[in-house]
């Protein structure tokens, strides 16, 4: 007599057990769960930001939790051991929490693991913020990735987590766009920091903070296997809110889920706001600043005089050797410092392609057999002072309450600056001048006429004040477009559509400060005006001026003369004050004389702003 085969095996059976724990827990409702599938609730309900059908195992897992935790304990616990290895190590986190929130045996599935991640030696992680770079619009708010130490002392040779759009370009208004619509896939990167550092520090010349994390070695683990499940799999890239800083808090949560990071951002989210949070949550423990090697520079740069700073420049240009330089008649530390100088400039024209690889070989070992000659300095010329950390600015947005009088007329005003920052801040970008603003809008009332005005509506405000120096020539340049009003006639304060734009340069003087031109053209358009446009060209200047820690001042000018359509001449003269009463709390007083036809106009205004 035969024994009847049975219908269904142990391993069978132990899946569907496996399945109906987790329904009967409802088990995907857990926060975890949702961290691992980027799951967020929305007007429609709960539907991941991850966007590439690939990463789901279910064909409704984008939108159905239950459904993808189903069809992911069928993958990754089903009895073919060769076809749910290859799944285990694909989904290592949620392969890794399911067993645990299961209850399975230690020993069951044992081998089922990724090798490549259990057996790293993984022993600390920091977060990494290069600073803001004014020139590439994908960088102007700052960047954060993740380092992860797995046993090298060399902190170049740590292993750097990345989110970042995946394009060839991200130069440009066209990457402001498109990145403003989602129409870039971002993905997940992970690569030697040493790269990550070559890009920032060394050629975009930003300066970079580390701030070290707290993560014990099994959260960074759990970290890692996220990271591997993300790997390849792209989500829509938006410029202001899922971008490279809020993508990163993803892989923080899954490391430390009782954290709470990608539920307290909104519309906005700007990598400083990202960092703040961080801190706040007790996962920073220190910082660490890395600056670059322009900021080395110019930091050399302060301590040599201009006879010093022209031999530089004759040494990268082939005038003199750098042997001349060390046998000149000058002291042994001003030799030695600049050589020092040298030295870093030559790194950075070549990691700047500004020159061949032949000269560069030929001009470092020249400086370096040199630099050699004259021994250790008495002290150190690399030894960079360590700016504000970024971390202890005012927060992003701003609201702003005032009063005024244009023309004899008194009025109050409420404004509101969702981004970030003005020529008159003194908490960013140190530097140079620099503003970002994004939906600057302002908001009048007029007591004596009973209306509100819209006054000002700015969708992009972007202004760059590099300053130039012996070594470096960099352009300035401005962009802004938006709405703002214009006096056409004596009682006629009309609201007209403008885009303008500017370059020109800059420098600054240790008594004047620092000191800008430009050359401008503008377009306005509106009903109000002949042909409904004007178009013209003119020109811009102004001083930025630091006063201690706490006050700030603007004096500009600026003249234009529009000859196609409305044929007129704007022109305005403005000075500004900012006074920082607290971290987030400041003052400013602005006034301003301005012309347009032959209608002058005076201003002054008095606004206490709120960063929050």
């Amino acid at each position: 007599m035969f024994c009847a085969k049975p219908l269904y095996s142990r391993e069978t059976i132990r899946l569907e057990s496996l399945i109906k724990k987790a329904k009967e827990t409802k088990l995907h409702e857990e926060r975890y769960w949702h961290i691992l599938l980027h799951y967020r609730h929305t007007l429609f309900g709960i539907e991941s930001q991850i966007d590439d059908p690939d990463f789901f195992l279910a064909p409704d897992g984008k939108t159905n939790p239950a459904s993808e935790m189903e069809e992911t304990i069928a993958i990754l616990f089903q009895p073919d051991t060769d076809a749910a290895k290859q799944y285990a190590c694909r989904y290592g986190a949620r392969f890794a929490w399911l067993k645990s929130k299961l209850g399975v045996a230690p020993g069951l599935y044992g081998d089922r693991i990724c090798r490549e991640i259990e057996n790293l030696p993984i022993e600390s992680a920091s977060l990494i913020f290069p600073t803001y770079y004014m020139n590439n619009p994908a960088s102007m708010f700052g960047h954060t990735l993740l380092i992860v130490n797995t046993g090298y002392e060399n902190k170049r040779l740590f292993s750097a987590i990345n989110y970042a759009a995946r394009t060839e370009n991200t130069d440009g208004i066209n990457f402001a766009i498109r990145g403003l619509l989602g129409l870039f896939k971002g993905y997940y990167s992970v690569m030697p920091y040493y790269k990550k550092i070559q890009e920032y520090s060394d050629i975009n010349q930003r300066d970079i903070w580390e701030y070290s994390l707290n993560l014990e070695p099994d959260e960074i683990r759990r970290m890692i296997r996220h990271v591997k499940e993300l790997d390849e799999v792209y989500t829509d890239y938006y410029f202001f809110d899922e971008n490279c800083s809020y993508n990163l808090l993803y892989l923080l949560e899954a490391a430390r889920p009782t954290v709470h990071l990608t539920d307290q951002f909104g519309v906005f989210v700007l990598p400083i706001d990202t960092i703040k949070l961080i801190y706040n949550e007790g996962l920073i423990t220190g910082v660490d600043f890395r600056p670059s090697n322009s900021t080395r520079i110019k930091h050399q740069l302060s301590d040599l005089d201009n006879k010093s700073i022209r031999k530089v420049t004759a040494l990268t240009i082939g005038e003199i050797s750098a042997r001349d330089i060390a046998a000149s008649s000058s002291s042994r530390e001003e030799k030695i410092r600049t050589l020092d100088l040298a030295i870093n400039k030559i790194k950075y024209l070549y990691v700047k392609e500004e020159i061949t690889r032949d000269k560069y070989r030929s001009l470092i070992l020249d400086a370096l057999s040199a630099r050699s000659t004259l021994g250790k300095a008495d002290h150190d010329t690399d030894n960079v002072p360590v700016p504000p950390h970024p971390d202890q600015g005012h927060k992003s947005r701003r609201i702003s309450l005032g009063f005024g009088g244009y023309d004899g007329d008194m009025f109050q005003e409420v404004a509101f600056r969702p981004a970030f920052t003005d020529l008159l801040d003194m908490d960013y970008i140190h530097d140079k001048g620099a503003q970002i603003e994004f939906f600057n809008g302002k908001l009048r009332f007029y007591p004596s006429k009973h209306k509100f005005y819209l006054q000002k509506l700015n969708l992009v405000d972007i202004v760059s004040i590099a300053p130039r120096d012996e070594l470096f020539n960099p352009f300035s340049w401005k962009f802004n477009t938006g709405f703002k009003r214009k006096q056409i006639e004596a009682n006629d304060n009309t609201l007209l559509y403008h885009i303008n734009t500017g370059a020109g340069i800059s420098v600054e003087d240790s008594d004047l400060g620092l000191c800008y031109a430009m050359l401008e053209p503008e377009l306005n358009i509106g009903g109000a005006l002949e042909n409904n446009y004007a178009l013209g060209g003119g020109v811009s200047c102004g001083v930025l001026k630091q006063i201690g820690s706490f006050w700030r001042i603007h004096a500009f000018g600026r003249n234009i003369w529009f000859i196609i359509g409305d044929d007129h001449q704007s022109g305005s003269l403005e000075f500004s004050n900012n006074f920082k009463v607290s971290q987030n709390n400041h003052l400013s007083l602005e006034l301003k004389r301005e012309k347009n036809w032959r209608n002058y106009t005076s201003q002054v205004l008095m606004l206490w702003h709120y960063f929050f």
